[in-house]
């Protein structure tokens, strides 16, 4: 009976751990665009970084990014708005990029709710430092990562 009843408390709680690894997928970052830095002076894209640098949201209080080298940013869209910006913040220099999107409300599961998925439909700058950008993959789903704008840097 004493190993029945430990054999029995393993399996709850093994049944607890899993649980709370499904609840954990919940909470990721899927709402981000997901944006990487090239260099525009090579003919082929070739991973560039910038040092030293900050985003922040245009109309949002905190910075997404602070004092950092960043190659590869992760954007997080509005929910409430069509259009989101965001500064981008290299040493003395800024640039600020524009997200064109539309949104979709997603049913992901009992326990996770719902999601936005968006897709993009434009995406311009200022050209300080940033020669231009280019969608590389327009969509934005739940579970799902990929490249979706590339930023070429001078």
């Amino acid at each position: 009976m004493k190993y029945f009843v430990g054999i029995v408390m393993m399996f709850l709680l093994g049944l607890t751990a899993i649980r709370c690894d499904q609840a954990s997928i919940c909470l990721s970052n899927q709402h981000a665009a997901q944006v990487s830095l090239y260099s525009a002076r090579s003919a082929t894209d070739k991973d560039t970084s910038l040092t030293s640098a900050s985003v922040i949201g245009v109309e949002m209080t905190d910075s997404v990014y602070k004092n950092t080298t960043i190659q590869e940013l992760f954007l997080p869209l509005s929910f409430t708005s069509d259009t989101t910006a965001f500064v981008i913040h290299n040493n003395t220099l800024r640039d600020t990029v524009w997200f064109k999107h539309t949104k979709e409300l997603y049913y992901i599961s009992r326990e996770c709710g719902f999601s936005f998925n968006f897709k993009l439909d434009s995406v311009w700058t200022t050209q300080t430092f940033i020669d231009s950008v280019a969608i590389n993959y327009d969509e934005i789903n739940y579970n799902e990562s990929a490249e979706n704008v590339k930023i070429y840097i001078f």
